[in-house]
């Protein structure tokens, strides 16, 4: 029974470190809400309503979004630079075709 206990009390221990530490493993097993936050706060999509997400593997999302009348397609990366830094590059689709 004291075993139990030890073994709960530790995991509690690691989860609450991890989730007010720098490296926080809920953002990196729920990657989407990450995803979300870095839209909300990221100025190349201020002003403009999200339409589409869509995940399309290796960190790599589709971002389809609309301002006024006009529709943006967006690529966005997420990348490690370390353990503990991970930073998300955006990339516009600028050509006609769907080519990126």
């Amino acid at each position: 029974m004291r075993k139990i206990i030890l073994i709960g009390l530790f995991l509690l221990i690691v989860l609450g470190i991890s989730s007010c530490g720098p490296y926080n493993l809920f953002k990196d097993i729920n990657e989407e809400n990450g995803l979300k936050e870095f839209v909300s706060k990221d100025h190349k999509f201020k002003g403009q309503e999200i339409i589409e997400i869509d995940y399309k593997g290796s960190d790599t999302y589709y971002i389809q979004t609309k301002d006024e009348e006009k529709i943006r397609h967006y690529i966005v990366m997420r990348y490690q630079a370390s353990v503990m830094n991970g930073h998300w590059k955006v990339f516009e689709q600028t050509s006609i075709g769907c080519y990126y």
